[in-house]
């Protein structure tokens, strides 16, 4: 997901760059700068941009109108919209220490030079279009509950006992049983994992460690975790790392169990790219290029 979002918010940056030259910049000889007396002039700077980089970011915004376009056909749904900007918070929190919207708004003003005054901007503006992109390659694509059957028995030792666990890590032996002692007298576990746990990728989440199997975890932590029934808490577990306080969230080991997960598997695999989606909305959109440098953008040889 991570590596999603970077690429599409570096797409976005790169298409804003020439975007905002377009809108801001008068065609006049208002110089931008001058060097030991001559001028460099907004039309001579607008022309190199668009000599340099013209072809890549009007082939960008074209793609982006015709994301935009397709939103009302494909209805992104206000739930799915929420599931991508969690994901982004909780990558920034897992990231930057970020914890709250007006950090990530910040950030993504500073560090990744987007123009946006507000999070629902952002959301409209470079979360939704890649959401259009993915319901576009997986439209029409229906999975049968028997194709879901005959992949999970083909790949059955993929899919063994896995248990999924939370845990808060700390250096010494005396804090764990601190924090153990503030579990037992009612405070919230995943709170006390983001205050406590040295492992910062779990600990910004609760320190939710996912579902995983025999064989991922070092041997302490796993031999105490696959003993454990779902909802108990351990004792302090020390391993190389330091003292584990874990805790079994759920349990999988039947078909039922993986049958989401194998369905996702399926539209994955029979969804199409990202090129398929963008090639089908360009070969049904009239596009009408006005500026001859770019007249053969389209042309067949150069798709």
């Amino acid at each position: 997901m991570k590596k999603q979002l970077v690429a599409a918010i570096s797409l976005a940056c790169m298409t804003a760059l020439v975007a905002c030259n377009n809108e801001e910049t008068a065609s006049d000889n208002t110089p931008v700068a001058i060097v030991d007396g001559t001028e460099i002039t907004e039309t001579e700077f607008v022309d190199q941009l668009k000599t340099n980089y013209g072809g890549s970011t009007l082939q960008a915004m074209i793609r982006d109108h015709l994301l935009t376009q397709a939103i009302d056909t494909v209805g992104v749904t206000d739930e799915e919209i929420d599931e991508e900007l969690e994901m982004l918070r909780t990558e920034f929190r897992v990231t930057y220490g970020i914890e709250d919207d007006e950090g990530v708004l910040e950030a993504l003003q500073t560090q990744f030079n987007l123009n946006v005054d507000s999070i629902d901007e952002f959301v409209d503006e470079y979360l939704v279009p890649p959401l259009v992109l993915k319901k576009l390659a997986t439209d029409g694509i229906e999975i049968t509950e028997e194709e879901i059957r005959a992949y999970y028995e083909e790949n059955e030792e993929q899919f063994g006992e896995q248990i999924r666990a939370s845990h808060i890590l700390v250096e010494d032996e005396e804090i764990a049983a601190e924090v153990l002692e503030k579990i037992e007298a009612g405070e919230d576990f995943a709170e006390l994992a983001k205050e406590y746990s040295t492992d910062p990728g779990s600990g910004a989440r609760g320190g939710d460690l996912d579902f995983f199997g025999e064989g991922k975890m070092v041997a302490p932590f796993e031999e105490a975790a696959f003993s454990m029934e779902i909802g108990e808490i351990s004792e302090p577990i020390e391993s190389d790392f330091g003292f584990h306080i874990i805790k079994v969230t759920d349990q999988r080991n039947a078909f039922e169990d993986y049958a989401d997960e194998i369905e996702q598997i399926l539209i994955q695999q029979q969804s199409k790219s990202n090129d398929e989606v963008m090639a089908e909305l360009l070969e049904n959109a009239n596009i009408d290029i006005k500026d001859s440098r770019f007249s053969d953008l389209y042309n067949e040889e150069n798709e």
